[in-house]
């Protein structure tokens, strides 16, 4: 299934393709304080493709420096988050941009900061997809 969207000021256009209807997805909200600056809903499985296009981008880190946050250098809008794992670069979505965003199950909260390292990386290598554009 095909998902599409943009940031705000449409600079940027998002796709998405997923093995299941967006209605299966629980998007993830961090509570660290950096997410909670700008808030989004992430949503990604190991199979999903990310396909972002467009302008100019901004790329932060944020706490132990492992993930990039990709934003829209004109809206400032999170377009993903993603991180080089095994020579490829994997990421979420942030689900706030589809079109379709409506249709997705419950937000759940998620405490990354209380992870180490190692385990943060185990865990994006099991639930993030394939990010491309960035």
């Amino acid at each position: 299934m095909i998902y599409k969207g943009s940031c705000n000021c449409n600079q940027w256009q998002v796709e998405v393709e997923v093995t299941k209807p967006l209605g299966d997805f629980n998007p993830r909200s961090c509570d660290c304080d950096y997410c909670k600056n700008s808030p989004s809903v992430i949503i990604s499985e190991p199979n999903m493709r990310i396909d972002l296009a467009g302008g100019e981008i901004t790329i932060n880190r944020n706490g132990d420096q492992l993930a990039n946050f990709y934003y829209c250098d004109s809206c400032n809008d999170l377009l993903a988050v993603g991180c080089d794992l095994n020579s490829q670069l994997r990421g979420a979505v942030n689900a706030n941009l589809l079109r379709d965003a409506n249709q997705l199950g419950k937000t759940i909260e998620i405490q990354p900061r209380l992870l180490s390292a190692d385990e943060k990386i185990d865990r994006w290598g099991r639930l993030w997809g394939q990010l491309n554009g960035v």
